[in-house]
């Protein structure tokens, strides 16, 4: 039982001595790829997002050099990360809602002859229990869900 302390105690400790740092989402992001490339076969990047899509910094806090002085948020669904936490929480129910409309009808959700593969929330109604408040894409090599417009140059390759 002593030994069972002292290992507890020194984590406890090793928890205390991480210091509080200010860091961009770039430096988040890094850090995040760094550590998924770093992940044992098996496990998800998911373990790192809590139910709120905010990030838990205790994995990473090596890979930045300290833990960041505000939350991040990342999707669960495309671990895209966001400074804003309502936007993994609508991208998600938007992906979940495109790969349910994809199976049944065999179709991407877009609006018909738009080249930026723009999500059509009405195709989705049935989907989605609420309209997300800006617009979605579909990226597509891979069918995911993304907030960022598409160039001229990516609807080309």
């Amino acid at each position: 039982m002593f030994f069972r302390r002292k290992r507890k105690d020194q984590q406890n400790q090793a928890k205390k001595e991480v210091k509080e740092i200010t860091v961009s989402i770039d430096d988040v992001r890094s850090a995040v790829n760094k550590f998924a490339l770093k992940l044992d076969k098996g496990i998800s990047l998911r373990s790192i997002v809590s139910d709120n899509h905010e990030i838990d910094f205790e994995l990473l806090h090596s890979y930045l050099g300290g833990k960041p002085d505000r939350p991040f948020y990342m999707s669960k669904e495309t671990f895209e990360i966001f400074e804003d936490p309502e936007y993994p929480k609508h991208i998600d129910f938007c992906q979940i809602a495109c790969d349910q409309y994809l199976l049944e009808t065999g179709e991407e959700p877009c609006i018909p002859g738009d080249r930026s593969k723009k999500i059509s929330y009405f195709k989705l109604q049935n989907y989605l229990i609420q309209k997300p408040p800006f617009d979605l894409y579909l990226d597509s090599n891979d069918r995911m869900v993304t907030h960022r417009k598409p160039t001229d140059q990516e609807r080309k390759e």
